[in-house]
């Protein structure tokens, strides 16, 4: 019984070892209340035409009361961050909200690491909701890449893209490991081996001979 609770807890310890997570990435002020742009580079950082100047919640959707928005159709403009602590080869999604300004529906484009941008477009506004309507409608979208390395450089662009000068509303930006419904191959080896080792262990006590017969 004793060599079983011994088995047992160190099976314990070593899929505690394998399945043991490194620190999370994480996005750097994703829903900018901070009230300014840190941890945030790219051309529309330079200006004062990217972080929403109001600090005045739009919609219900709005994570907070600041919000970031991407004008950029009449000269390019990026929103820019480098996320590290990834696992090369390992699919990340990245998740954020974004909002149209007025009746069109406003788009913007996200990549990684320069890769080929994914288009997202939000709904028009709502023409009877708060502060008039603008940047309303607030949705939430997601990104997804395979981390090339232990850090990815992610980017939010909108040139180009929402004619008539409209800008596109984003916010509460974040970052996690895409769920996978596979298990990692060495937590099933370490698994196997300990079912393996007890299974041998209960066979040879059952082929012990008992005293007294």
């Amino acid at each position: 019984m004793k060599r079983t609770i011994l088995t047992l807890a160190a099976l314990a310890l070593l899929l505690g070892g394998v399945g043991q997570a490194t620190a999370a990435p994480m996005i750097v002020n994703g829903s900018f209340e901070t009230g300014d742009l840190t941890g945030w580079s790219g051309t529309a950082t330079t200006d004062g035409f990217g972080y929403n100047p109001f600090g005045t919640a739009y919609g219900s959707g709005m994570d907070g009361t600041h919000w970031m928005w991407l004008s950029g159709y009449e000269r390019e403009r990026t929103l820019e961050q480098t996320v590290s602590g990834l696992t090369n080869g390992t699919t990340y999604a990245v998740n954020f909200i974004m909002a149209s300004e007025f009746a069109n529906s406003d788009s913007l484009n996200v990549s990684a690491d320069g890769g080929t941008p994914v288009t997202f477009t939000a709904p028009p506004y709502n023409a009877s909701g708060f502060n008039g309507g603008f940047w309303t409608v607030w949705v939430s979208k997601e990104f997804t890449f395979t981390a090339n390395g232990t850090s990815a450089t992610l980017q939010f662009s909108s040139f180009g893209l929402n004619s008539g000068g409209y800008d596109v509303g984003l916010d509460n930006v974040s970052i996690r490991e895409a769920a996978s419904a596979v298990p990692e191959p060495a937590t099933l080896t370490m698994l196997g081996f300990g079912i393996a080792g007890l299974a041998g262990y209960g066979w040879r006590k059952r082929k012990q001979p008992v005293a007294g017969v």
